[in-house]
């Protein structure tokens, strides 16, 4: 028996123990993303990777995979399910005077900032931060370390010394490394910041992942007014003089009621990040800004924190009901397989649809994944267009001309199923105005997929957009 187990081990299980363990590797992972019920295309390339890379691909897997069912996840949940109770009216500890506010809130005023080089976002910050008279709350991906982020951090720290509540609060990713100099002036003049979900559970701060990442821009003033949309706080978005590598981008300064959702998030994340209780925000989480004006927003967030994924849900269906025309505005499409065939069968059953995106994007990899998705479209009637004057970073969505989203999400994988987001649905036929002509100006300078040199099909192009492809679900 010895002689024929070491003849095993010498003749068989050494010899093909690399491919043996990408065997087992990829069954163990496999097992576990069907506990995470995770789509099948993320699970046919994340299996993929292991029986080819086993040991790099399974440590990649362990620090960016998981997400709804992580000990930190859970305890972001929690956090809101607190904060969302918070939020209603209590008469005492017990009862409630009325129930939570049902989605969508209407008494709202909406601006849109959209103008090409980010001049009135940098302007209508600046203005909502100097006259601010109670707090600041801003939430944002990237904090630059450039011009625009020094000076954001001036005007900050000037406020912290007048008495305003300021609390910065910055992805661990997106703003790697902003923390430790950039944002002193502002903490030593009585300001606070916090960083979301550091890379690494290190033992001072125990959650940590390198994939669940907050995307999300939100700048509230006095809990009545707020600044949202996809743009960062940096030179390459925003500033106070036009700048030639500056991405084209949207938000919107609102104003009203609808704000008190955009505080529950930010205060939410804010507690996860610095471990404090929801319980000390409690007058500010009850806070309802009054009736401004007439428009109906609905503030959606999105993010592993949430039990089900109402962000991507609540877009699926308001593309499912349009009756005449789509548009998608967005940086990144690489869209999850019920997003695409939805979009499919709506093309083939007459409805226009429009996908503008930028002509080439910052992330060549995203550009190469887009391509079988933007072909297939094409070919049932969709139009594909590219803009061509700068990187288009803008997110926007249009139904029927009636209902616009403005929002932190693109229209890829990550932002609708794994990352921390937030989208603005807006009810209202002024503004639905205003934003058919912030997309006739884009579409006035892109143009059509077929007259695009993206359009090649060489062989390297081929063996990129099948990488791109195969790894998009991990994108």
């Amino acid at each position: 028996m010895d002689s024929s187990w070491q003849h095993f081990l010498r003749t068989i299980l050494l010899p093909n123990w690399q491919g043996l363990e990408g065997v087992v590797l990829a069954t163990i992972v496999g097992l576990a993303m069907l506990r995470q019920n995770r789509k099948r295309s993320s699970i046919a390339a994340w299996t993929l990777l292991i029986l080819l890379f086993p040991i790099p691909a399974t440590l990649l897997f362990l620090t960016f995979a998981g997400r709804k069912n992580l000990g930190n996840v859970a305890t972001k949940r929690a956090i809101n399910k607190i904060a969302g109770v918070l939020t209603c009216d209590f008469a005492d500890d017990a009862q409630p005077v009325r129930p939570p506010p049902a989605p969508g809130t209407t008494g709202n005023a909406i601006t849109l900032l959209a103008d090409e080089d980010g001049l009135a976002t940098w302007e209508t910050l600046c203005t909502q931060i100097a006259t601010a008279k109670t707090s600041i709350h801003i939430a944002t991906y990237i904090l630059g370390r450039d011009a625009v982020g020094r000076d954001l951090i001036a005007r900050l720290a000037a406020r912290a010394r007048e008495g305003v509540e300021v609390r910065l609060l910055v992805d661990a990713l997106g703003s790697l490394g902003a923390k430790w100099r950039l944002c002193s002036p502002l903490e030593k003049a009585g300001g606070q910041m916090a960083r979301f979900m550091p890379m690494l559970p290190l033992p001072l701060h125990w959650r940590g992942s390198a994939n669940l990442r907050n995307h999300r821009k939100i700048a509230i003033f006095d809990g009545q007014r707020a600044i949202v949309g996809g743009q960062n706080l940096a030179i390459d978005y925003i500033g106070p003089t036009p700048h030639d590598g500056r991405f084209r981008d949207f938000g919107a300064l609102l104003d009203g009621p609808a704000v008190a959702d955009l505080t529950r998030i930010f205060l939410s994340d804010w507690c996860f990040a610095t471990d404090e209780r929801p319980e000390k925000y409690r007058e500010k989480l009850r806070f309802h800004p009054a009736p401004v004006g007439a428009v109906r927003l609905e503030i959606v967030s999105g993010g592993p924190d949430q039990p089900e994924d109402p962000l991507w849900e609540r877009l699926l269906s308001i593309i499912q009901e349009s009756r005449k025309e789509i548009v998608l505005i967005t940086p990144y499409f690489v869209p999850d397989e019920v997003l695409f065939r939805v979009l499919l069968l709506k093309v083939r059953s007459g409805i226009r649809t429009r996908i503008i995106l930028p002509a080439k994007s910052d992330h060549p990899l995203l550009d190469f994944a887009r391509r079988p998705y933007l072909r297939a479209l094409h070919r049932a009637g969709a139009e594909i267009l590219f803009y061509k004057k700068r990187m288009l970073h803008g997110k926007l969505v249009v139904i029927d001309r009636a209902i616009g989203v403005i929002g932190s999400a693109n229209l890829d994988i990550r932002s609708l199923l794994v990352n921390f987001e937030v989208a603005t649905f807006i009810h209202s036929p002024n503004t639905m105005r205003r934003l058919q002509i912030l997309v006739d100006s884009i579409i006035a300078d892109s143009a059509p997929y077929a007259a695009s040199k993206l359009v090649s099909r060489s062989l390297y192009n081929r063996g990129m957009e099948a990488l791109a492809h195969m790894i998009s679900p991990l994108l």
